[in-house]
C-alpha cells in the first residue's frame, strides 16, 4: 500500500517535476557549465576554464562597485516601501469616503510593466519636455534629475512609486486578519492609538512584514529593466546594478563565462534568505 501511495504521489507530482526540470534545473545546469568554461563571443571554441571565471570576477573592481550599489539600492527601497506600505495600510484600515476608489488607484502602479513605467518616467523627467523639470523651472530651479547628485534618490523614489503598493497590499491583508477584540480590549484599557500601533499592531504583524521585506529585498537585487531604460547604468557606472553589469559583460563585452559566474555568485548571495522567509512564513501561519 505504501509503495502504491508513493507511486501515485509521484505520478501526480510528475507534471510539476517536469516543469521544474525544464525551467529551473536545466537552465541552472547550463549556467553552471558556462561559468566553468571559457565562452567568448569572439571565439568559436568553448574550452574548460575551471574556477578562473569566478576568480576573475572576484578580482574585478567593477563587480564590487555594482554589488555595492545594488546592496545600497535594495536596502533603501525595501525600507522605504515597507514604511510607506505600512502607513498606507493603517490609513486604509479605517473607513472613509471614497476608500474603494482610492484603494484601486493605489494598486494601479504594480499592475504596469516596469519597462513601461521606465519609459513614462523618462518622458516625465526629460529636461526639455518633462513635466517635473518644467515645474521646477517655474521656481527658478534648474535641476537635472539625472545629475549624479540626485540620480540615486530619483531611482529609489521611482521604485517606491511602483512597488509600495505591493507592500501595502500584503500588510493590509495581514491587518484584516487581526481580531478586532484585541483593539477593543486595548481601547478599554486606555491605550492611545500610538500605543496600540507600537505594542499590538507591529508585534503581531512582524512576521508578515519580515516576509514582505525579504521578498522586496530579493526582488530589488534583481532590478534591471527600470534602471537600464532610465540611465543605462550611468552617469558612468554610478547606477550600474549587478544585473546591468552581468548583461553588459555577456552581450556587450561578449564574455558569457564571466557573466554566468556572476549570476551563480548572485544566486549564492540570495539563497541564504530563503530559509529565513520560510521560517517567518511558518510563524505567520501559526
Amino acid at each position: 500500500m505504501r509503495g502504491k501511495s508513493r507511486a501515485a504521489a509521484f505520478l501526480l507530482a510528475s507534471p510539476f517535476l517536469l516543469f521544474l526540470s525544464i525551467l529551473v534545473i536545466w537552465p541552472t545546469y547550463l549556467g553552471l557549465k558556462t561559468a566553468l568554461s571559457r565562452d567568448l563571443l569572439s571565439e568559436f571554441e568553448i574550452t574548460p576554464a575551471g574556477l578562473d571565471n569566478f576568480r576573475m570576477v572576484l578580482e574585478q573592481p567593477q563587480f564590487w562597485e555594482a554589488l555595492r550599489f545594488t546592496i545600497i539600492f535594495a536596502l533603501s527601497v525595501t525600507v522605504l516601501e515597507c514604511l510607506l506600505g505600512f502607513a498606507l495600510a493603517l490609513v486604509f484600515d479605517r473607513k472613509f469616503p471614497g476608500k474603494t476608489f482610492l484603494f484601486s488607484v493605489t494598486l494601479v502602479p504594480i499592475m504596469i510593466a516596469p519597462s513601461l513605467m521606465a519609459v513614462m518616467y523618462r518622458l516625465i523627467l526629460n529636461q526639455n519636455i518633462g513635466i517635473v523639470p518644467g515645474f521646477l523651472q517655474k521656481f527658478g530651479m534648474e535641476i537635472s534629475i539625472f545629475d549624479e547628485r540626485y540620480i540615486f534618490w530619483t531611482l529609489v523614489t521611482l521604485d517606491a512609486l511602483q512597488y509600495t503598493s505591493f507592500a501595502f497590499l500584503l500588510i493590509y491583508a495581514a491587518l484584516q486578519n487581526m481580531p478586532s477584540e484585541v483593539y477593543e480590549s486595548a481601547a478599554i484599557d486606555g491605550a492611545s492609538p500610538r500605543q496600540i500601533i507600537a505594542r499590538i499592531t507591529i508585534p503581531i504583524l512582524k512576521p508578515a512584514i519580515a516576509i514582505i521585506a525579504m521578498l522586496r529585498l530579493i526582488d530589488s537585487f534583481r532590478t534591471f529593466d527600470t534602471i537600464y531604460i532610465m540611465t543605462g547604468g550611468g552617469p558612468g557606472t554610478t547606477t550600474q546594478t549587478i544585473g546591468i553589469h552581468i548583461y553588459k559583460t555577456a552581450f556587450i563585452t561578449g564574455d558569457f563565462g564571466m557573466a554566468s559566474a556572476m549570476s551563480i555568485l548572485l544566486v549564492m548571495l540570495l539563497t541564504p534568505f530563503m530559509p529565513f522567509i520560510i521560517r517567518q512564513f511558518r510563524l505567520d501561519v501559526k
